[in-house]
């Protein structure tokens, strides 16, 4: 098999059109602690936030490596384009660079702080329990979905929870709690539906109810990661909800069919959700003044993170 074939079949087991999703989930996080957590020097999160995304990358290229090791005799059956029943490579390679990365995202993580490092441990576990079970129950969807809402609490571990459990920090309020979860619970429902949804993936024809139950919590997600807007500002809740809504409405019309193109769409468009609570939020600090960096990154990473998935599926797929 040529050299260039074998990296793109590598490249599109470690799902790399998905990793641009995985930053800015973990920058999600950065935002919040950022917002609710005043005052945070930049020379303090920034560097935090990059250490971050290198784990979650690492955490997430693991367990797609760990998954394909685990369905490498079901893929030779249902999906034989992948890299291991086209014997590309050895399950051996596989399980061991889900090892090697796993490992090294937990060591990544924990060198930013502790807390963070137990994040990253629970997102392993929640892997393994996801790869161990997710061919025989339906319920294993909730572990995918609970990957995704860790990500943002790699950074909120310390900053600002780690203050609200010494102290050290005044916030800490249910209220203030209850913001910081609506969030991870958006990503968690989405994903999970998502998972859902592709469960039919490899089969011809996709269930109908597969397609049918998975667009409820899509569209409740946008809403429960909007929460915070509608309640005190409904205009701005209602901006940031603009641009998902257009992308969910796009995988439910143009990119229905076949169901490997909506579940890709769907996959590329996770970081308009993070943009339902970011952009509203970038367009509450210019009314204040307020063009830095950290403004820039809320209004811009999450278009940018959308047009560089998609460029990357062209490269390889995102399932």
């Amino acid at each position: 098999m040529p050299l260039r074939r074998k990296l793109l079949l590598l490249l599109a087991s470690a799902r790399v059109a998905n990793l641009p999703s995985v930053v800015c989930n973990v920058w999600l996080g950065v935002a919040l602690g950022v917002l609710f957590c005043p005052p945070l020097p930049p020379a303090t999160y920034w560097p935090a936030a990059l250490q971050l995304a290198v784990a979650a990358i690492l955490l997430y290229v693991a367990g797609n490596f760990l998954n394909d090791w685990h369905d490498r005799h079901w893929d030779a059956q249902h999906r034989p384009e992948r890299a291991l029943p086209q014997g590309a490579f050895g399950s051996g390679l596989y399980l061991g660079l889900a090892i090697c990365c796993g490992l090294a995202g937990v060591a990544v993580a924990g060198c930013t702080s502790a807390g963070s490092g137990g994040v990253a441990a629970l997102i392993v576990g929640c892997v393994l329990i996801y790869t161990r079970h997710h061919k025989q129950t339906a319920w294993a969807v909730l572990m995918m979905g609970s990957c995704r809402a860790l990500l943002p609490l790699l950074f909120l571990i310390e900053w600002p929870l780690g203050g609200m459990w010494t102290g050290a920090s005044p916030g800490g309020t249910p209220h203030q709690l209850l913001l910081i979860a609506t969030p991870a619970l958006a990503l968690m429902l989405y994903i999970a539906a998502l998972s859902w949804l592709a469960r039919a993936e490899s089969v011809a024809p996709p269930p109908a109810a597969n397609r049918l139950d998975g667009r409820l919590p899509l569209a409740l997600s946008g809403l429960v990661m909007a929460a915070v807007f509608l309640r005190h500002d409904p205009l701005l809740g209602m901006l940031g909800l603009l641009p998902f809504a257009a992308w969910l409405g796009l995988c439910f019309t143009r990119y229905r069919r076949p169901l490997p193109m909506q579940i890709s769409a769907l996959l590329a468009g996770l970081p308009l959700l993070d943009w339902v609570f970011l952009l509203p939020l970038s367009f509450g600090l210019i009314s204040h003044g307020q063009a830095n960096p950290f403004y820039l990154t809320c209004l811009l990473l999450p278009p940018l993170a959308v047009l560089s998935g998609r460029c990357l599926q062209r490269l390889a797929a995102a399932t």
